[in-house]
């Protein structure tokens, strides 16, 4: 891993290829009056995604200025940010998976449309950060100052995974390969991280099968806990709750929204 001083990077950036932008407003000119879900755009997406990205992986970025910098359409998967000022920085439709992050200021950052997978955000601050569209899937936002980010319905596995109100159902694997069926109650605390799996601190037992869907069983052990045991037709309590959602590892009965979920953990 290389660390790299500001100079290095904004010759990096001097160097990048033409945005997207000239390609996109080329199409539009074509046809002004196209709609939203024409084919049209659906190639000007594609065209997006298959971009290449300017290469700066493995690097280590640690206290310096890179506020107003350019990171569009840049890869730095596996890099180090440590103690560094990214205000107002641009890492639109970027790359910053498995990227470790340590005191880095991303405040009213512009992350849309970035691979944040696996990217460690802890004692970042994304106050007023832009993620529309981005993919958090496994970050880290433990101790993430998340204040004012900015998202919607585009942005991945950031909300939360299962109904923020009411009932609904849940899955989970156990013991000998056996598949719980769980009634999370309208009562119920519930939570979930960046990732697919989700808790709740208590759940009624509605079905025990197998994997497959056949079989009928009345009890099923917790791979985690063997004195755990799920009956059928009985509520199950976890012995505490986290309320942090973002220590998803933490108290409670961990469950999937669906059977293909919970059958490949």
């Amino acid at each position: 891993m290389i660390e790299v001083t500001r100079e290095y990077l904004v010759r990096a950036l001097s160097n990048k290829k033409p945005d997207t932008d000239r390609v996109l407003n080329e199409n539009h000119n074509k046809d002004i009056n196209r709609n939203p879900d024409s084919e049209l755009d659906k190639i000007s997406k594609e065209k997006i995604n298959i971009k290449n990205l300017v290469d700066l992986r493995n690097i280590k970025i640690d206290s310096i200025d890179i506020s107003d910098l350019d990171f569009s359409y840049v890869d730095l998967s596996w890099s180090e940010i440590r103690n560094t000022s990214c205000k107002n920085t641009d890492f639109s439709h970027s790359k910053l998976e498995n990227t470790l992050c340590r005191n880095v200021d991303f405040y009213r950052a512009n992350l849309e449309g970035s691979s944040l997978s696996a990217c460690d955000f802890r004692t970042c601050s994304l106050k007023e950060a832009n993620c529309i569209g981005s993919d958090f899937k496994n970050s880290i936002l433990l101790d993430t100052n998340l204040e004012g980010i900015i998202y919607d319905k585009s942005t991945k596995n950031f909300s939360l995974r299962c109904p923020e109100e009411g009932y609904f159902i849940g899955y989970k694997k156990c013991f000998n390969d056996l598949l719980v069926t769980l009634l999370i109650p309208t009562d119920a605390k519930r939570s979930s991280g960046t990732n697919s799996a989700c808790r709740c601190d208590k759940a009624k037992v509605i079905a025990i099968s197998k994997l497959d869907g056949s079989g009928f069983y009345r009890e099923a052990v917790s791979l985690v806990d063997e004195t755990f045991i799920y009956r059928l037709g009985q509520f199950s309590y976890a012995d505490s709750f986290d309320d942090n959602r973002w220590l998803d590892s933490s108290h409670g009965i961990h469950f999937w929204m669906t059977k293909e979920e919970a059958i490949a953990y």
